[in-house]
């Protein structure tokens, strides 16, 4: 099983942005906890206020799979979407080592 890394791009509501972080915070408590997640971290584009990246890296694309499955993220997707200005853009990526071999992924290789 090889490691897998998530980009999500999300875009909130003009004026709802604090409470589309405060979403991504609560659901990073338990994802934090699942088994085969090494990150999952939020980012904040200074350029677009409104625009929010997830990085995420797992285990395997089981242990991925079993994240898209779990209780509370099922919850987030619910209770979150009117915080969300246009549908997320998703990407599930294999790493791809280059130059150093420690600096060059974002996984333990």
């Amino acid at each position: 099983m090889s490691e897998v890394v998530v980009v999500v791009l999300s875009r909130a509501v003009p004026g709802r942005v604090e409470e589309a972080l405060a979403a991504f915070a609560e659901v990073a408590v338990p994802t934090h906890a699942e088994e085969g997640c090494l990150a999952y971290a939020l980012h904040r584009d200074p350029a677009d206020p409104d625009r929010i990246v997830l990085v995420e890296r797992w285990a395997s694309r089981e242990a991925l799979q079993e994240h898209l499955e779990a209780p509370h993220l099922q919850a987030f997707r619910r209770d979150s979407a009117e915080l969300w200005a246009e549908p997320a853009v998703v990407m599930v990526l294999d790493p791809v080592a280059a130059g150093d071999p420690v600096k060059g992924l974002l996984s333990g290789g």
